[in-house]
C-alpha cells in the first residue's frame, strides 16, 4: 500500500484522522479536556450514563457539579447527541459539558486558535476605538455644518431683503425720470374776446415812449 493514504493519527489528547494527501483534520478529546477542567477548579470527576433508543442509537449524558459558592454546588446534566457509536455520543456530551464549564467559570481553552483570537480581538478592540474618534468627529463636522447652513440661510434672507429694496429703489428712481421727461407747461395770456385778433393790443394809458 502506498504510504501516502496510511492514516494519520496523533496520540494523547488529540485524536487526528487523514490522510496525508488529503487535509487533515484534527479533533480534540473532550471527554479528557473535561476531566481537566474539573481537576483544575476541584470539581468531582464527570459522571457518564448511557440510554439506548428504541431505534438503536445511543446517547450519553454527563454530570458534572458546578460549584455556586463556598458550600453549594448545582449537578448539572448534559445530553450528547444520539449516535450508532458510544464513543461519539460520549465524546458529544463531554464537548458540550465543556462548553456549559467555559460559560460558567470564563476560562479559555489555549490551542493554535487561541493567538489568532487574541489577535482579532485587539484588532476590534482598536477598531472600536478608532469608530467611536470617527463618531466624535463626525458629530463636530454635523454640528459645525449645521452651524454654517444657519449662517448660509441668513445671508440668503439678507440677500433677498436687499434685492427687494434695490428694487424699490430702481423703481422710485424710474418714476422720477418719468417726471423730469414730461413737457414744461407755458403761461397763455388772455384776450379781449373769445376769439384771437390779428391787431396788436392797444397800449395802456398812461404809457409814454
Amino acid at each position: 500500500m502506498d504510504a501516502s493514504y496510511l492514516p494519520t493519527s496523533v496520540s494523547g489528547r488529540l485524536c487526528c484522522v487523514g490522510y496525508v494527501m488529503a487535509s487533515v483534520v484534527v479533533t480534540i478529546c473532550f471527554r479528557e479536556m473535561l476531566r481537566d477542567v474539573c481537576q483544575k477548579y476541584s470539581l468531582p470527576s464527570p459522571r457518564y450514563g448511557i440510554l439506548v433508543g428504541s431505534d438503536g442509537l445511543i446517547s450519553v449524558y454527563v454530570e458534572v457539579e458546578i460549584s455556586k459558592g463556598e458550600s453549594v454546588a448545582e449537578t448539572v446534566r448534559i445530553w450528547g447527541s444520539p449516535f450508532s457509536d458510544v464513543d461519539q455520543s460520549e465524546e458529544d456530551a463531554a464537548r458540550r459539558a465543556v462548553a456549559k464549564l467555559r460559560d460558567e467559570y470564563a476560562f479559555e481553552v489555549k490551542d493554535a486558535n487561541l493567538e489568532d483570537k487574541k489577535f482579532y480581538e485587539n484588532l476590534y478592540a482598536r477598531i472600536s476605538v478608532d469608530h467611536t474618534v470617527v463618531c466624535e468627529k463626525y458629530k463636530r463636522l454635523k454640528t459645525d455644518y449645521n452651524l454654517l447652513k444657519g449662517y448660509y440661510n441668513d445671508l440668503l434672507s439678507e440677500k433677498e431683503l436687499l434685492v427687494a429694496e434695490r428694487r424699490e429703489l430702481m423703481g422710485n428712481i424710474e418714476k422720477c425720470s418719468d417726471i423730469f421727461r414730461r413737457p414744461s407747461i407755458r403761461a397763455v395770456h388772455p384776450t379781449s374776446s373769445g376769439e384771437g385778433s390779428g391787431e396788436d393790443p392797444a397800449t395802456p394809458s398812461g404809457y409814454r415812449n
